[in-house]
C-alpha cells in the first residue's frame, strides 16, 4: 500500500494535493491526520495540516490477503479467486490436496467461511460472502439434490417416510427447495443442531 505525507493550509487542501499525488478521486482515499493546522492571527503561529494519506483497499483485496495470510500460517498453498456482483462476494479457493480446508461434511470450511465473514465485518465489508474450495460446495449442491430425488421416489412408492443424515442449515435447505414442488412428497426438519436433519415423508391425500 502506498502511504504519502502531505502539508496543506486546511484539510481540504492537503487532500487535493494528495489527489494529484496519487492520482485517483477523493472518494478512494483514506487519511488520517497527523498534526492538525491552525491558520494563526494575521498569518502569525499559522501551522498547516499534516496527513497521511492512501488509496482506499477495494473488499476484495483485503479480503484476499486476509486469506492469503490464514493459508500461509497454515502451510496451506491455494489459488484465490474472488468476484463481486450485486453485494456478493464469491471466494473460491483451488489448488491440490486442499482436502483439510474442507473437512468432513465441509465442517472445516463451514468454520473457515464463519471466520472470513466476521473478518469481513470488523472490516466493516457489509457484502454477503461464501466461500468454497475445489468446488465442493457446487459438487455437494448436485450430489444432495439428487439424493432429494432418489430418496422421494422411495418414499412414493415404499409410502414410509425417510430420515436424512443430520446436515448443515444450507444443506438441509437444499433438500426443501428441491423437493417444494413435488406434490407426493413433504419435507421438514427435526432434531438439534449439529444432529439436525432432514425428514422425507409421503404428503397426505
Amino acid at each position: 500500500m502506498r502511504e504519502i505525507e502531505i502539508e496543506g493550509k486546511t484539510l481540504e487542501d492537503a487532500l487535493l494535493k494528495a489527489k494529484e499525488i496519487l492520482e485517483v478521486p477523493l472518494d478512494k482515499i483514506d487519511y488520517k491526520i497527523i498534526e492538525y493546522g491552525r491558520e494563526g492571527i494575521l498569518g502569525i503561529g499559522a501551522r498547516p495540516f499534516r496527513i497521511s494519506a492512501w488509496i482506499k483497499e477495494l473488499p476484495e483485496d483485503i479480503l484476499r490477503n486476509f486469506i492469503k495470510e490464514i493459508l500461509k500460517r497454515l502451510n496451506v498453498k491455494g489459488r484465490i479467486k474472488i468476484s463481486k456482483e450485486e453485494g456478493n462476494i464469491k471466494i473460491s479457493i483451488e489448488g491440490d490436496n486442499l482436502g483439510e480446508l474442507i473437512g468432513p461434511a465441509g465442517r472445516t470450511l463451514s468454520s473457515l467461511e464463519y471466520i472470513i465473514r466476521l473478518y469481513a465485518s470488523k472490516m466493516q465489508i457489509t457484502d454477503i460472502i461464501t466461500v468454497d474450495i475445489d468446488h465442493y460446495r457446487e459438487r455437494r449442491e448436485r450430489y444432495l439434490e439428487e439424493l432429494a430425488k432418489k430418496i422421494a421416489s422411495k418414499v412414493k412408492k415404499e409410502k414410509k417416510e425417510y430420515k436424512l443424515k443430520p446436515m448443515t442449515p444450507k444443506e438441509r435447505r437444499i433438500i426443501h427447495l428441491t423437493l417444494q414442488d413435488d406434490p407426493d412428497v413433504i419435507t421438514y426438519s427435526e432434531g438439534e443442531d449439529p444432529e439436525r436433519y432432514v425428514v422425507i415423508a409421503p404428503k397426505e391425500k
